[in-house]
């Protein structure tokens, strides 16, 4: 079946793929092209996933490493996919799933990723939260949401990351022609992080 398509590198010319090489980029125009010509219609889903369920897929990286070599990865679902990226470090990366929820999920997280000068700043922007004075692009994972629990959400800083992300999106640097359907989709996954914080989970 048909599934949404989302790409943490989004890159250029599809018969260079097939010719045996993969390209640098996709181009907003290409990416978008390629998510609907791959994806159904939307439907109705009791849950939406927006975080991992799976508590052992990181057991799998040596194999993975071990077995194969630098080329496109597939994967589906949330963010697990982002541990499986950094560890094999493939040239392009696509993530699919049956849900269009799914799309809307990693277009926030690419926002977020570029406009991200490091991992201290995207929590700032995915929690809607101040920096902690106390951290830096060098704090460990532990030592970060520590730091990011201890801090208040702020509602001003939401709306302004919100405008932020979908000017990013639709404006500068990227175009992607996003329908009121998709915007809406992308502000109830960021809405999600925001009412959750670091406490969000496959049930929330």
């Amino acid at each position: 079946p048909k599934r949404d398509w989302s790409s943490d590198v989004c890159s250029s010319d599809l018969s260079v793929v097939h010719a045996g090489s993969t390209p640098e980029r996709l181009t907003d125009a290409e990416f978008w092209k390629l998510s609907g010509e791959m994806s159904e219609p939307g439907g109705f889903f009791r849950s939406d996933n927006l975080t991992s369920n799976e508590m052992g897929f990181q057991t799998i990286i040596p194999d993975l490493k071990r077995l194969t070599k630098p080329g496109v990865y597939m994967g589906v679902g949330p963010e697990q996919n982002f541990t499986y990226i950094a560890s094999l470090e493939p040239k392009m990366a696509f993530i699919t799933d049956i849900r269009r929820g799914n799309l809307h999920l990693h277009l926030m997280y690419k926002a977020l990723f570029e406009m991200s000068k490091d991992r201290a700043e995207f929590l700032s922007l995915l929690f809607s939260k101040p920096r902690p004075d106390s951290v830096s692009a060098t704090s460990g994972v532990a030592e970060l949401f520590a730091a990011y629990d201890a801090v208040p959400r702020s509602e001003a800083a939401r709306d302004g990351n919100w405008s932020r992300i979908v000017g990013y999106l639709t404006k500068d640097p990227h175009t992607l022609p996003l329908d009121k359907d998709d915007l809406d989709g992308i502000r109830r996954v960021y809405d999600q992080f925001y009412a959750n914080g670091s406490a969000i989970n496959y049930n929330s």
